[in-house]
């Protein structure tokens, strides 16, 4: 597996895994509300990483540095369980210096789960038109 920054050529499939990672992630959402130009607009002031296996990208992690905040951490379905979100996970605590905060959704309690198990702790609370979330911080 490589990391690396992305590029405007890897938009198109880094939107494909958001999509299909999203619908699984937020069961809860009407469809329309999981929108590819959301997405891409969601990126704009982010530095983007994705990961890549064999010439094929197959995760990525947005980071908003100005806040050390890691937005949208996302890996294609069929990839997960191997590694990959962790990679990214520790690709985008590195350029935040060691320190950083996310905000994951309630009902994505496998996500919950993924970012309790390596040592995120929860910090606050809120809510959004997705539901309730809560902000962890490493």
């Amino acid at each position: 597996m490589r990391l690396r920054p992305t590029e405007p050529r890897d938009l198109a499939a880094c939107t494909d895994i958001y999509l299909a990672a999203a619908r699984i992630a937020f069961p809860w959402l009407p469809p329309e509300e999981i929108r590819a130009d959301h997405f891409q607009d969601s990126l704009r002031e982010e530095e983007v990483w994705i990961a890549e296996i064999a010439g094929e990208v197959v995760g990525l992690v947005s980071i908003y540095l100005t806040d050390r905040f890691i937005h949208s951490l996302y890996v294609d379905p069929a990839r997960h369980a191997g590694g990959i979100g962790r990679a990214l996970l520790e690709q985008a605590l590195r350029r935040c210096g060691g320190h950083a905060e996310l905000k994951c959704q309630e009902g994505n309690r496998a996500a919950c789960r993924f970012y309790v198990e390596r040592g995120w702790r929860p910090v606050g609370w809120g809510w959004s038109s997705a539901g309730p979330w809560i902000r962890f911080r490493y």
